[in-house]
């Protein structure tokens, strides 16, 4: 990514070491029954069969209007690529229109095209499926999760009409690696860029040779391959955060594609290695926290970092979001997670500044 000079910066004493995880109990979650629509268009119904109303974050999920992620597409065993955005959001101060309230037994719908943002021209036979876990919202707050789960949708597309459908991302004119006509904004991105080059390399370094506690807590494992493709991906963000001449990624400083909500703090477009930032990116975030597995400005940068391949192949995606979510999965899923990257660079970068020099 070209951006700025990088230069070596002093990250400030932590006042808090991050803890262990807690176990909560799991509610029942929502189940999601998939239904095709007309060839490429899908139908998803949404029903919550929990004994308790719930109210959930929706972005990123059935019900977010932008182009991201709702369903793995699969042909021949092998997931297709998702051309969509994953769309990063704040965790506290979440406003009405980005999430959900459904009773015990309520459903909603949601129609969306999967032609959008898979390239199925060729058609056949593929599968649907989606699971994961959803964030629930307390008081505007992310409280906890809930888990969803679908059926698997078995469909025939027909590549010819599918070809005709047009894809949700437009190319924009790029004329330089990162584009950034506000002053401010590159003044605040730039600092905040060299934070998260540093916090990677910290975090890289924890991987290979610091805490093999911490490292499961975060990854769920203490495998010496699993730690090596973390701490390498790490390195590739570093990198990439850090380089002022280079790089794979086109970074914008403020929202290029118009998909900034009230509650987004920035989004990616894998396929294009391209990242945005939303003005909450500024003016909500700190530069650096100080508290454990809180947002801020640099471990933002870093979790889309890890979603572009064009800095470590494949990109994350985001299975689990927030400590509470992340901790909770796999260590196959965990490693192929945004913010279980920027939660463990996080921790580390609190627990080891807080040690005793």
């Amino acid at each position: 990514m070209r951006f700025s000079t990088f230069s070596t910066v002093a990250l400030v004493f932590a006042r808090h070491v991050c803890t262990l995880p807690t176990e909560k109990d799991k509610v029942s979650g929502l189940d999601v029954a998939l239904s095709q629509a007309n060839n490429t268009r899908m139908k998803a119904v949404v029903k919550n069969i929990g004994q308790e109303d719930v109210t959930f974050v929706h972005l990123n999920f059935f019900g977010d209007k932008a182009p991201v992620k709702k369903v793995s597409v699969y042909q021949n065993n092998t997931e297709l690529a998702f051309s969509g955005i994953n769309r990063h959001f704040r965790l506290q101060g979440i406003t009405p229109d980005s999430f959900t309230t459904l009773k015990t037994g309520e459903a909603i719908e949601d129609e969306f095209d999967i032609a959008t943002t898979t390239e199925l021209s060729s058609g056949g036979s593929v599968l649907l499926k989606s699971s994961g876990l959803v964030p629930l919202v307390s008081n505007g707050a992310v409280s906890g999760y809930l888990p969803y789960h679908s059926n698997d949708l078995n469909i025939k597309i027909d590549g010819l009409k599918a070809s005709q459908v047009a894809k949700a991302i437009k190319p924009l004119q790029r004329r330089t690696k990162v584009t950034c006509d506000n002053q401010r904004m590159k003044n605040e991105l730039t600092d905040a860029l060299r934070k998260t080059s540093s916090l990677a390399s910290v975090a890289a370094n924890a991987a290979r040779y610091g805490s093999a506690d911490k490292f499961r807590e975060y990854f769920k494992t203490t495998d010496g391959s699993v730690r090596q493709t973390v701490a390498a991906r790490l390195d590739a963000v570093a990198r990439e955060a850090g380089s002022s001449t280079s790089g794979a990624t086109t970074y914008y400083c403020t929202d290029a594609y118009g998909y900034c909500e009230s509650s987004v703090l920035a989004y990616t477009i894998p396929i294009r290695d391209v990242i945005v930032n939303c003005e909450l990116y500024y003016s909500y975030l700190p530069e650096l926290t100080s508290n454990c597995h809180e947002q801020d400005r640099a471990t933002t940068s870093l979790h889309e970092f890890t979603h572009a391949p064009g800095v470590y192949s494949p990109g994350t995606q985001d299975l689990g979001y927030g400590y509470e979510a992340a901790t909770a999965l796999s260590s196959q899923e965990a490693v192929m997670n945004a913010d279980t990257y920027a939660l463990y660079a996080n921790g580390e970068f609190q627990r080891q500044t807080s040690m005793p020099s």
